[in-house]
């Protein structure tokens, strides 16, 4: 059964929960029932004076593989997990015009009289009925032309009283490396306002695409993730150099060159600061992990 694990703003910075969610072990069960199964991350809304990190809503998936104690906290476990993929956010409930009233994708939120059901809204993981992880699903990767090539219908907000006739091909529809790739790039791509992060050079075309490609900083054959924080938007040959490990990124964003290295041509475009540009916003900064990896493992020193 699939289930919703909540997190707090910033956490994914300072937790790796692309491979692990911490929780405590009054949510055992509910851990336990999503097995072998998906989850879907929410973020609640920032407190009050909160500034940056990533807005309200649902925001990305993963499979749960295992289910042990945390070491160092009693009273709490850690679900291990994989195929994690974020996509864009997905509010925590919208108008519906045929009921007159919110509807919520978790049909727990809802009390009888039509409030807010707070308690479980406060709950760090929730179960998550079929209907309802498809239903968010489909919203969050809505208007993606893979949806066609995975068979998804589209959504409507219409008629969200009643459940959908037939459930989704969850496992196929979520680890299809295209639809990821897709949804990779554009939020990586947003972040970086579609702009080279070690140029700062954008190139629209007429019909709206970018002449950016979006890379893992840490490469998917190497368990890197499919997250803004493992992303970086760079011109197609300064992708290449980077896969190539011909040049990385410091620990304080310096743009640092192997001995290998020998491109005067690209020297007169890389940024007067010799630093990477950087997302607005600080939660889409590239993880110190993630970069740390890339130099120990990709680029190549001598």
């Amino acid at each position: 059964m699939p289930a919703i694990f909540q997190i707090r703003s910033k956490e994914e910075y300072h937790r790796p929960i692309h491979e692990r969610f911490c929780f405590e072990n009054k949510h055992l069960n509910i851990v336990y029932s999503a097995l072998n199964d998906w989850i879907i991350y929410y973020q609640p809304a920032r407190r009050a004076g909160e500034r940056g990190g990533r807005p309200a809503g649902y925001f990305a998936r993963a499979r749960v593989v295992s289910v042990h104690p945390t070491l160092d906290a009693p009273g709490y476990s850690d679900a291990t997990l994989e195929y994690y993929s974020e996509f864009p956010s997905v509010p925590f409930s919208v108008f519906d015009p045929q009921l007159d009233r919110k509807f919520y994708y978790e049909k727990s939120m809802l009390e009888s009289d039509g409030s807010l059901n707070k308690h479980a809204n406060q709950q760090r993981v929730r179960a998550l009925s079929g209907q309802e992880y498809n239903r968010i699903v489909e919203a969050g990767f809505d208007g993606f032309s893979a949806l066609e090539e995975c068979a998804i219908p589209p959504v409507t907000y219409s008629g969200f009283a009643e459940d959908p006739p037939e459930p989704l091909e969850r496992d196929r529809f979520l680890t299809s490396r295209i639809l990821r790739d897709r949804v990779f790039s554009k939020l990586v791509g947003e972040a970086y306002e579609w702009k080279c992060a070690m140029t700062g050079i954008s190139l629209p075309a007429p019909d709206g695409s970018h002449e950016i490609e979006c890379a893992h900083i840490k490469p998917v054959k190497d368990s890197g993730p499919d997250s803004v924080i493992n992303g970086i938007a760079l011109l197609r040959t300064i992708h290449w150099m980077f896969d190539k490990g011909l040049i990385s990124i410091g620990s304080d964003h310096q743009i640092i060159r192997s001995s290998r290295y020998n491109y005067s041509a690209i020297d007169r475009l890389i940024n007067e600061s010799g630093k990477i540009d950087l997302p607005k916003n600080d939660i889409h900064h590239p993880h110190p992990d993630f970069l740390r990896y890339h130099r120990e493992h990709i680029f190549e020193r001598w």
